[in-house]
């Protein structure tokens, strides 16, 4: 399996990188993708909010939309169950809570990657994740995105992040108490499903 993963975690003021693109169009068969490696970055946002920001996401097909809610009963069961991520053991973790501004950062830019045909967790105007968490109304602490592409069921993509590193750490991270998952169909692009997870805590 061709498998990488894009996790972007913030914990506490470290900023490390480690963000890397995949070649090319994944090989593997259905179900199976890619996902790009794990970023850091500093904590606390200031508050801005865009009201239009979200609008172009806030009507969605509601299949994607079931998709995103099986990636967040999925994710609950995990936390709660506790997992190994690189060898490491994590204990179990309260749920996470769907919250809108997440949603609707995570949808935009898996949007932005199917329209576009990219993956990475730069957006296609250059945007962040901690901007686009910013300009769709959430005031963050402490905040994580996860980006995965090529994957075509909830089941496969959360195995694909759970089976990284950075990506089981971000899902296990007890700190992080919110969510949002946008999920985009693009069926001329190269890895055609898209991927966002947006975490956070306020």
């Amino acid at each position: 399996m061709n498998s990488r993963s894009l996790a972007v975690v913030f914990l506490g003021a470290a900023l490390s990188a480690g963000c890397g693109e995949p070649e090319g169009p994944p090989t593997t068969p259905a179900g199976e993708g890619v996902v790009i490696p794990p970023v850091e970055t500093q904590e606390a946002s200031g508050t801005v909010t865009a009201a239009a920001y979200c609008d172009d996401v806030a009507t969605w097909n509601a299949a994607w939309t079931s998709l995103e809610d099986q990636v967040l009963t999925l994710v609950n069961e995990r936390r709660a169950a506790g997992a190994v991520c690189g060898g490491v053991a994590m204990p179990p973790a309260p749920a996470l809570t769907n919250h809108p501004s997440l949603r609707c950062a995570a949808r935009k830019h898996s949007k932005d990657m199917g329209i576009n045909n990219f993956m990475s967790h730069t957006g296609s105007d250059g945007s962040t994740p901690w901007q686009r968490m910013t300009w769709a109304g959430y005031s963050y602490r402490n905040a994580a995105e996860n980006v995965a592409a090529g994957y075509s069921t909830a089941l496969a993509v959360v195995n694909g992040w759970m089976a990284s590193t950075g990506h089981c750490n971000n899902i296990m991270n007890p700190v992080l108490v919110h969510i949002g998952i946008g999920y985009y169909n693009a069926p001329s692009s190269s890895y055609r499903h898209y991927w966002t997870q947006a975490f956070g805590r306020q």
